[in-house]
């Protein structure tokens, strides 16, 4: 009897488990063949990986040991392999170009249960979960935030490193408690998706394990015990914030310039945002006594002006995963809120650090509306009118956008212009709750002293 198989399926089985297990730790592999198939299944200490493939012929099952996987798949040959079994305990593989000898065992892992109940996704719940992975942190004694909670009661998938959280929306789950799932570099994998024609992403849990189903793959991760923060609380801005408006093209500019502004190397890689005649971040490095400004020419805010600093890397995630409305406090008392449709992610400034005053001389100026270096002359205090008349030759010389171009930065202003538009009636919602409030008061303390003068 022997049993055939594709290389191809071979190589995207290691692809895969490559991204699930660890080098110190190879996985064992078990081959259980079957009336409908192959299964190809990798286990690990906490989590297990099926794949079904195609085959031809029939052996038993037997286990074999990674290392074997990846020799066999080293050439990367689109060809067909044969496995042939001994009566020494060995099995004779056999493909174009070469055949090998190895030991198996016989003794093969069970399959782990299929849930009885699965939910159905698209493509969106793992790009959920690639986000996610972003605010985790898996050193954190205190709580379980080295993995992904499921909010199964309110349809959400949380993250949190501690000093900031995302809070992604409007997920069905099969379940109403909380689930705990670990993070994986699988779900970054291109591959993972080869074998789901349609795209679906089935969800479940069983045995202990959080369930998923691409196609063919079946891929089970033990759930995390322990505790999760709790981040409702911050979820709300703080009264009398001040709102930002962060323009696409802005964003955009931010997310391409931050990983290069001075100060890189500094401990908690601090910038500096302010809100003066508009939107400024600023990066500093203290070594070389140098700087830079970004201001950012098509974004706004609303509210009294703050200055602040923060993790350039919160920065950059926020504008990732596209929360571009962001509330911040004047008080610095309550975490930086980030919004977009279905997102909310969270984080904490530092310290009130004032920004160190750097000679005009060594202070470079890069606009997002002309992408150019202004560096000020050591001699002008007015670094406005510099700025101001590379805007000037920036508007003369550039052409107008026509066609697509031109409808899609339309659209983009009029969806900027509702944006300002919401947090307008927000604050002036704020307001009136707030003068009634006062009014009702006012008009309970007068009916108190007409009741005492009457009496």
């Amino acid at each position: 009897m022997t049993l055939t198989l594709k290389m191809t399926d071979l190589l995207l089985f290691r692809t895969l488990v490559g991204k699930l297990s660890k080098p110190s730790e190879p996985p064992m592999v078990c081959f259980i063949p079957g009336s409908t198939g192959l299964k190809l299944a990798a286990f690990t200490k906490d989590a297990t990986l099926v794949m079904s493939a195609f085959k031809q012929g029939f052996i038993d099952p037997f286990a074999i040991q990674w290392d074997a996987v990846k020799e066999l798949t080293d050439k990367k040959m689109d060809v067909g392999v044969t496995f042939t079994p001994q009566k020494d305990s060995t099995i004779h593989v056999e493909y174009a170009g070469g055949q090998r000898w190895y030991a198996i065992d016989k003794k093969v892992n069970t399959l782990p249960k299929t849930p009885s109940q699965t939910v159905t996704h698209s493509k969106r719940l793992v790009e959920a979960i690639q986000l996610a992975s972003r605010c985790t942190d898996s050193e954190n004694p205190r709580y379980a935030i080295g993995g992904i909670c499921f909010r199964g009661e309110k349809s959400q998938i949380i993250s949190t490193s501690g000093s900031q959280a995302l809070v992604q929306d409007n997920f069905q789950f099969p379940w109403d408690s909380d689930v705990l799932c670990p993070t994986s570099r699988i779900f970054a994998c291109k591959d993972l998706f080869k074998s789901a024609g349609t795209g679906e992403v089935f969800l479940g849990q069983v045995d202990g394990n959080v369930y998923f189903r691409f196609g063919t793959i079946e891929l089970y991760l033990r759930s995390l015990d322990g505790r999760f923060p709790k981040v409702d609380q911050l979820l709300t801005p703080a009264d009398g914030s001040t709102y930002l408006n962060i323009h696409p093209t802005d964003a955009a500019f931010l997310i391409d310039r931050i990983d290069k502004l001075p100060g890189k190397k500094d401990s908690n890689s601090p910038i500096w945002l302010s809100t003066e005649d508009k939107i400024q971040i600023r990066a500093f490095d203290k070594a070389h006594q140098t700087g830079m400004t970004l201001p950012l020419d098509y974004s706004t805010f609303l509210g009294v002006p703050v200055s602040l600093s923060m993790n350039r890397a919160f920065l950059q995630n926020a504008l990732r995963f596209g929360c571009l409305l962001i509330a911040v406090d004047p008080a610095g008392a309550t975490p930086m809120i980030c919004t977009d449709e279905g997102k909310t992610f969270i984080c904490m400034t530092l310290d009130k650090n004032p920004m160190p005053e750097i000679e005009a001389a060594r202070m470079s100026v890069i606009t997002s509306s002309t992408q150019a270096t202004v560096t000020t002359p050591a001699k002008v205090n007015a670094p406005v009118q510099v700025k101001r008349r590379r805007r000037v030759a920036a508007k003369s010389s550039a052409a107008k956008p026509t066609g697509n171009t031109a409808l899609l930065q339309t659209a983009e202003q009029i969806r900027q212009d509702l944006r300002n538009s919401l947090v307008q009636v927000n604050v002036l919602i704020k307001e009136v709750k707030a003068q009634r409030n006062q009014d009702r008061l006012l008009r309970n303390t007068m009916d108190s002293l007409r009741k005492l003068s009457l009496a």
